[in-house]
């Protein structure tokens, strides 16, 4: 507001004459602006007012002017000296505003803004100016201040860090005491504020609080700068818990005190992750440098990064050696070629195994075995490397192989041996069964051959398959069938032979019972089960199912008698079937009628032990 403008005013009574004079007082009547002239002297009275300002302030223009009106009177209390000072340091020719409050003549208190000049003459000086009530403006601007600092007060409440306010003499900054802390800080710490306002922070440190960390943030208060520092507080239940704070200076108006502001942030369960990762990296150092193979952290241009104490024992350098060179510093002259493509196919696959011929620092090449890891660290392209030393395990490998090939011979020959022995005691019965004509006799030797012929020719399949411990159970039944059927002389029946069998892989301690058990089920059904016939049939199957295997034989002959009985039969041919039967740890049945007749054997299968 321009003073000037009321200011010029002031020589205007509104008992003047002249229409100028008229108008302005007319004007100020209806206006809430009251001009006047007041003293100098330590009542700072008044002299000339405008009438208006019973608008203002309830007193009437005389009650003002009167002796006895005493306005610093009514100046509220706390506002009085200040209003005081004011005035007697305002000097000539320097308008200035100032604010206070006035008790109405209704007994309220009300906000004026008052404008005012002290101004001077030959004879004296004398303060001119104009009041303005301004209550609505202070409400405003009260409740805009109560507003903000009740958004500020609830902000600082919701917020999830822990904020404490300390104050302190500028001269003594380590001498801080707590003013505020906000409802996150109470609830996380379980102190309620009444405990703690008044108080140094130093209350919440506690045994496994770092010295070193406080000795940092006192050296950064007392040079009054903003600081970050994490160490360990204390609740009020005594459980600790890590804490960063961030924290920084606030000094007053008058320089006397500072306020220190800090923002304190829970991160116990963030140092509890970086503890368990400090421990398992440790671990894996541990491991690393434990291992008995090389380890490798290779870039995948092929550049050494890191390695363990085994891969500087390996190749004979230092670790300092091997940091930094290339791969192909280790590998013999004739695999470089082979590098770039080693190192494709581990960026297109990630990982990989395979053997390679490395050098050592004395030039000695050794083979290895590598397998490899692909990762990514900090947008670059790494792999981890391990290399085992395959000198041993190849020369063992020789020494197996060579061992393997020793043993195969022998069972070759051993199984040679045996079918050529079986061959001549065959051919001893042969010519036997030459010189015999009892028929008797002659049956029984030519299933005596059978027999045999049976058993050579599991050994005849073993010698000749690439395996000598097991052999193709549906193959050898194919040739045991061939060899029943050309023993069959003078046999001039139409029998015919189906099978169903699936290729099952018998060890030899199961094929020669087997085979035995066959030859003497196929052997009766074409001797007994088709008399007075001139044609029949004959059913073999063998499946496996859940690791037992099962085998049938059955025919569509003239079947067993109805009182057979396998237990009280005592045929040789019979017995042979009993006794291979409990050899094979199998189960036996027989089921006849005018169908036929069907053996059916069932035993668990035994697969060749590795050792």
């Amino acid at each position: 507001m321009n003073l000037n403008r009321p200011l010029g005013l002031m020589g205007y009574r509104e008992n003047n004459s002249g229409e100028t004079n008229f108008r302005v007082g007319k004007l100020l009547k209806k206006s809430s602006i009251a001009c006047y002239h007041r003293e100098s002297d330590e009542q700072f009275s008044y002299t000339d007012i405008s009438s208006n300002v019973s608008r203002l302030v309830g007193y009437s223009q005389s009650e003002i002017i009167a002796d006895d009106f005493s306005w610093l009177g009514r100046l509220h209390p706390e506002d009085r000296q200040t209003v005081t000072s004011f005035l007697e340091n305002l000097e000539t020719g320097h308008p200035q505003t100032i604010e206070y409050r006035f008790k109405h003549k209704s007994g309220h208190y009300i906000w004026l803004r008052d404008e005012v000049e002290l101004v001077a003459d030959e004879i004296s000086e004398k303060f001119v100016g104009m009041l303005v009530k301004v209550d609505q403006y202070r409400e405003i601007q009260q409740l805009n201040v109560r507003e903000r600092e009740k958004l500020q007060q609830l902000a600082l409440d919701n917020l999830n860090d822990m904020v404490i306010i300390t104050k302190a003499p500028k001269d003594e900054p380590l001498n801080s005491r707590i003013v505020f802390v906000n409802k996150s800080f109470e609830q996380f710490t379980g102190y309620e504020s009444e405990e703690i306002i008044n108080r140094t922070p130093t209350f919440l440190h506690g045994p496994e609080t770092s010295e070193e960390a406080l000795d940092r943030i006192n050296q950064k208060i007392k040079k009054g700068e903003s600081l970050r520092e994490e160490f360990v507080n204390y609740k009020k239940d005594g459980t600790p818990y890590w804490v960063e704070l961030d924290m920084a200076r606030f000094p007053t108006d008058d320089g006397r005190y500072e306020y220190w502001v800090g923002i304190n942030r829970d991160i116990t369960q963030r140092k509890r992750a970086e503890k368990k990762l400090e421990e398992s990296e440790k671990r894996h150092r541990t491991f690393t440098e434990l291992s008995f193979d090389a380890i490798f952290e290779v870039h995948v241009d092929g550049t050494i990064l890191r390695c363990n104490k085994r891969a500087c024992e390996l190749f004979g350098y230092s670790r300092e050696e091997l940091i930094g060179m290339h791969v192909l510093d280790l590998t013999p002259e004739e695999y470089h070629s082979k590098q770039p493509e080693i190192f494709g196919n581990i960026n297109t696959t990630g990982d990989d195994a395979w053997e390679r011929i490395y050098k050592k620092k004395d030039g000695t090449k050794f083979p290895t075995e590598i397998h490899t890891a692909f990762y990514e660290m900090g947008g670059e392209k790494r792999l981890i490397a391990y290399v085992r030393d395959n000198t041993d395990h190849k020369r063992n490998e020789q020494t197996i192989r060579k061992s393997l090939k020793e043993k195969e011979t022998l069972l070759a020959e051993v199984h040679h041996r045996v079918k050529n022995n079986l061959a001549i005691i065959s051919g001893l019965l042969q010519m036997q069964v030459f010189n015999t004509t009892d028929e008797s006799l002659l049956a029984k030797l030519r299933e005596s051959q059978s027999r045999i012929q049976s058993i050579a020719m599991v050994h005849e399949k073993l010698y000749s398959s690439e395996s000598f411990s097991e052999i193709a159970i549906d193959k050898y039944i194919n040739d045991l069938l061939n060899m029943i059927e050309g023993s069959m002389t003078n046999f001039e029946k139409d029998i015919r032979v189906n099978t169903d069998m699936e290729s099952i892989l018998l060890t030899v301690g199961q094929a020669i019972p087997c085979g035995l058990l066959l030859n003497e089920m196929i052997t009766n059904c074409y001797k007994h089960a088709f008399e007075d016939r001139d044609e029949g049939q004959i059913e073999i199957s063998i499946e496996e199912n859940e690791k037992q295997i099962k085998l049938s034989v059955a025919d569509n002959g003239i079947g067993l008698p109805e009182d057979f009985d396998i237990e009280q039969q005592s045929s040789l041919g019979m017995t042979i079937i009993n006794t291979l039967t409990t050899q094979l740890n199998g189960q036996l049945e027989v089921d006849t009628g005018e169908y036929g007749s069907r053996f059916s054997l069932a035993f668990e299968i035994e697969r060749e032990t590795e050792e």
